[in-house]
């Protein structure tokens, strides 16, 4: 079972239609980054189902905060990597995946300077990069491993 699971998210998908993932966490992302902070949406009158998230997203200390942004990004990293992905590590679509997820990485935090009482932060912004490059290395190495299972058989 593990072993199919582990195929599964090494391979590139077959179709097309899985580019659903990795868009539709980029959109996720973006919904949980650009929230404003709860007294924001309070004074625009916003829906109190907004204004409740807002308050449990900034709930937390701000070094949980920071240190989420490292599976998130690393997570999108690995979406782009196994959507993108080839039989092979190195190749095109690895630098694709990186391109896609770095840009994103630094434009999100940058996205922050337009989010009421919100601001772009270094330490997020390190974070959030250092998760990438997790995520990144993390599918090259199954991707890898996958594969030299594959050639020893």
């Amino acid at each position: 079972m593990l072993r199919y699971f582990l195929e599964f998210w090494s391979k590139k998908p077959r179709k097309r239609a899985w580019i659903a993932l990795p868009i539709g966490y980029l959109l996720f992302l973006q919904l949980l980054t650009g929230i404003p902070k709860p007294d924001i949406i309070r004074e625009a009158d916003g829906p109190a189902f907004l204004e409740r998230f807002a308050e449990e997203l900034f709930g937390y200390p701000y070094w949980a905060q920071d240190l989420s942004h490292l599976p998130l990004f690393a997570m999108l990293a690995w979406l782009w990597s196994w959507y993108l992905g080839g039989p092979k590590p190195g190749a095109k679509w690895a630098v694709a995946a990186a391109w896609i997820s770095f840009t994103y990485a630094v434009l999100n935090e940058m996205g922050q300077y337009f989010v009421p009482k919100r601001f772009p932060s270094a330490g997020d912004l390190i974070m959030n990069l250092l998760g990438v490059l997790l995520g990144l290395m993390a599918h090259s190495k199954l991707v890898g491993a996958t594969n030299q299972k594959k050639h020893s058989k």
